[in-house]
């Protein structure tokens, strides 16, 4: 019976029920959207914090007492996953690998008569962020004497970048969702109310018998809900195309090894289930504020 009349206020007001699955659609898509580049930012992170080798280059004639105090301080940080101790031989040959593409380096290499390197120090991080505790610690002025150069500048700088960049897409990510969300809820509640108006002398009627309140409430949440869901599988069905899509192309731009569609499939429930949640909270609140008003009218 409430299902019945639920379907029947959907046909009823055919246009602006498709106009409100439209608006619903349009809610949660960008939201899928900055989900997925969320998760996509988080991988790549993950995969460069993998990729990261600080290097600390120490001088020929290094103190080795300092530098097992350097060692020991690095070693008992908790942002410090792995330390290396590289030798005079292995440094250069490291060296030489790393710049091999350079030809200037390349040849200045060649012509060298004595290693001119030192020992280095190599640390993986345990998570980037924990960049400003390395530098804090190698910029003693108890190690200066024995450090040579410090190779990590570059990370550094694009992990500020990356975390700028990531805030200021959450903050665009916020302020369009509210106002997507201000949108959805504004035009269901029309919707409902217009719905309502249509059936005024049945609902009269209704209440004269002594129907309850949720009785009366019950086909308007259920017309919500079928909004939220019947938008939610539009975008299931285009968003999990445009995944297949574009999943190959943004491995092979990052260049890291993360299959977002893989990542979708294991993760359903959280990435489409949280947004078929959300569009269905949001239909039946506006369902559910329209005829909580006229109810009290």
């Amino acid at each position: 019976m409430i299902f019945k009349a639920a379907i029947q206020n959907f046909s009823r007001n055919l246009w602006l029920s498709l106009a409100s699955i439209a608006v619903i659609f349009l809610m949660i898509f960008p939201l899928g959207f900055f989900l997925t580049a969320n998760i996509v930012a988080d991988k790549w992170l993950e995969d460069l914090n993998q990729k990261m080798n600080i290097e600390i280059y120490l001088n020929q004639n290094a103190n080795r007492e300092s530098i097992n105090l350097l060692r020991t301080e690095l070693e008992n940080l908790k942002e410090v996953k792995e330390l290396n101790y590289v030798s005079e031989e292995k440094t250069l040959k490291q060296f030489a690998e790393k710049h091999q593409d350079n030809p200037i380096i390349k040849k200045s290499l060649e012509e060298l008569k004595e290693n001119p390197f030192g020992p280095s120090l190599q640390i993986k991080l345990s998570e980037p962020q924990g960049f400003p505790k390395i530098t804090e610690v190698v910029g003693k002025s108890e190690y200066q004497s024995i450090i040579y150069n410090k190779d990590f500048y570059d990370y550094e700088q694009i992990l500020k970048v990356f975390e700028n960049f990531k805030k200021k897409l959450s903050y665009f990510g916020l302020i369009v969702g509210l106002l997507l969300i201000f949108i959805a809820v504004y035009t269901i509640y029309t919707t409902i109310r217009i719905a309502i108006y249509s059936r005024a002398e049945e609902i009269k009627i209704m209440r004269l018998v002594g129907a309850k309140n949720s009785v009366i409430q019950g086909p308007f949440l259920i017309e919500g809900g079928l909004y939220g869901f019947l938008s939610w599988g539009l975008f299931f069905g285009l968003y999990s195309l445009l995944i297949k899509a574009l999943s190959p192309q943004l491995q092979k731009f990052f260049g890291f090894n993360f299959n977002l569609e893989t990542y979708t499939k294991t993760n359903s429930f959280f990435f489409f289930g949280s947004l078929l949640i959300f569009s269905l909270f949001i239909a039946m609140l506006s369902s559910w504020l329209a005829t909580k008003k006229y109810l009290k009218g």
